[in-house]
């Protein structure tokens, strides 16, 4: 049993990143995580930032996205990781960068969600 799950875990991943665009499910945002390349945005305000993020993720206000992303990921189609408080707001910014030509996009829902989950 334990030699099928790599397999699954490496599918899961690979099939995340050959969509267009995704919005991950709670499974799928866990294991994908920590496999994962690419940058992780904060589209919550900087405020909501200030109180808390994740390590190493860039805060982008979903009202921003569209005009710092090309700062941020040049490459449309490198990996970005989206996250906000509930997963509205990374909805609309994964919408936006979608829109964009970016195609490696993927919201991975609320912060605390994903504390929960064991990310810092």
């Amino acid at each position: 049993m334990k030699k099928l799950l790599l397999p699954v875990v490496f599918f899961v991943a690979a099939m995340s990143f050959t969509s267009e665009a995704v919005h991950a499910s709670p499974s799928q945002a866990a294991g994908l995580v920590n496999k994962t390349q690419g940058v992780w945005i904060d589209v919550r305000s900087a405020a909501e930032f200030a109180a808390g993020g994740l390590q190493n993720a860039v805060n982008v206000p979903v009202n921003e996205i569209a005009g710092r992303i090309h700062g941020i990921s040049p490459d449309k189609n490198a990996p970005i990781h989206l996250y906000c408080r509930s997963g509205s707001r990374a909805d609309a910014a994964l919408r936006t960068l979608k829109e964009m030509g970016y195609t490696h996009v993927v919201n991975h829902g609320g912060y605390q969600d994903l504390l929960k989950k064991g990310l810092h």
